[in-house]
């Protein structure tokens, strides 16, 4: 359970790293849906080891960037 809003503490927990099935879990979507959003540069992962992602709970709980424009450099 995330700590009370608006706290220190509530601020460490959004910035932990989780996997990319506890991620999937807050936003309520598949791990498929959220890879996607991450190679379409619409949220970003970070790589834990050569084979694991994971993103932080800010990140999985934000809302989703637009797609970029065609010919666009991803965010």
């Amino acid at each position: 359970m995330p700590p009370r809003i608006n706290s220190p503490e509530h601020e460490q927990w959004l910035d932990g790293v989780v996997s990319l099935t506890e991620a999937a879990a807050l936003r309520r979507v598949s791990v498929e849906t959220l890879r996607n959003l991450v190679r379409d540069g619409r949220l970003h992962a970070v790589n834990l080891s050569e084979r694991k992602r994971g993103m932080t709970r800010r990140e999985a709980l934000t809302n989703v960037r637009p797609l970029p424009a065609a010919g666009a450099r991803p965010f």
